[in-house]
């Protein structure tokens, strides 16, 4: 091979090396500053998975309160239903009771009347002539 080949390729060579020197060491920085990046990304991401782990704790709670609430109210709804109904049967015990009391009440003034119209003396003015 030629002298001059030989320079220009050992000169070319040096070239790409210098070259690749910056570029070597801002892949370094990079890398680094990945490194940093990665280490705060770690420890937000574990903040926040502690942050949901504890909103999922008071939901939970929240969930079992509400729960609890819910069937105590659907005890008093049933409660208060029944109450209702209890309600419904004496209004009509007594509806009815009244009823059979004023139509007995209305039979005993109805045969009182009856009787007492019997019984009652007639007056000389007020028979047919």
């Amino acid at each position: 091979m030629p002298l001059a080949l030989e320079i220009t390729l050992i000169v070319v060579l040096v070239v790409v090396a210098i070259a690749l020197v910056p570029l070597l060491v801002q892949l370094l920085r990079t890398t680094r500053e990945i490194d940093v990046f990665l280490v705060s990304l770690r420890k937000d991401v574990s903040q926040i998975a502690e942050d949901v782990h504890a909103s999922r704790l008071r939901m939970d709670h929240l969930a079992a309160t509400v729960q609890s609430s819910l069937s105590d109210f659907a005890l008093f709804s049933k409660s208060v239903g029944e109450l209702g109904g209890s309600l419904k049967d004496l209004h009509d015990r007594f509806r009815n009771s009244l009823e059979l009391t004023s139509r007995t009440f209305g039979g005993v003034l109805g045969g009182l009347s009856s009787v007492l119209a019997f019984f009652k003396p007639t007056h000389p003015s007020q028979t047919p002539e």
